[in-house]
């Protein structure tokens, strides 16, 4: 009998996980099923049991690694020769969701992920820990644009995330069937409002 080498073994969990990301995002969390995740992957449930426990551990590992790179991605941007500006990390957050080896799964598969937060636990903690490493890495950012302590760079980057996160719903679910309005336009047009408030105008 062939020997299973550890690279086969990474490449079928790898191939059941994009199965299940697939199915997720067609279907949502609920209403999928492991049948339905073994068809999708072409392998039978004793050959996906072999990898998993079921389908709460698929959640769980595929919103544990699903920003790692949005995170990667930000900390190439910081070395980057001119470094992007705010709507320009905006911008990579999204097309790293919308691109980083998923296709168009993630939008739907994220959108699932951040929804399920709300009543399970164990991803509400998992995504604690990815906001606040995406916190501190954007907080380099603010504090780099406008010369910020350590305080006030920490709200600009929580604004920062709201801003992408509210632009990544507006992009993904209001616009979904139109053309999107960019990251650019929508900071723009923040922008000018809040200018005319600080003026009284």
């Amino acid at each position: 009998m062939p020997q299973v080498t550890p690279e086969y073994l990474a490449e079928r969990r790898s191939s059941i996980l994009a199965a299940a990301r697939r199915c997720f995002a067609a279907r949502g969390f609920h209403s999928t099923s492991m049948p339905d995740i073994c068809a999708e992957a072409g392998m039978s449930a004793g050959g996906v049991y072999r990898y998993f426990d079921g389908k709460d551990e698929l959640i769980r590992e595929l919103a544990e690694t699903a920003m790692a790179p949005v995170l990667r991605a930000l900390r190439e941007a910081a070395d980057a020769d001119p470094m992007p500006g705010p709507a320009g990390i905006i911008d990579l957050i999204h097309r790293t969701l919308l691109t980083d080896g998923a296709s168009t799964a993630t939008a739907p598969f994220m959108l699932q992920v951040w929804a399920e937060v709300v009543h399970n636990p164990g991803l509400r903690e998992s995504q604690r820990r990815h906001t606040t490493e995406l916190l501190d890495l954007l907080s380099a950012f603010t504090r780099r644009w406008a010369d910020l302590d350590e305080e006030s760079a920490r709200a600009a980057a929580r604004a920062l995330t709201a801003m992408s996160l509210g632009t990544f719903l507006m992009q993904n679910v209001v616009e979904v069937d139109g053309e999107p309005t960019s990251a650019t336009t929508l900071l723009d047009s923040l922008n000018g409002i809040i200018c005319r408030s600080d003026h009284g105008g």
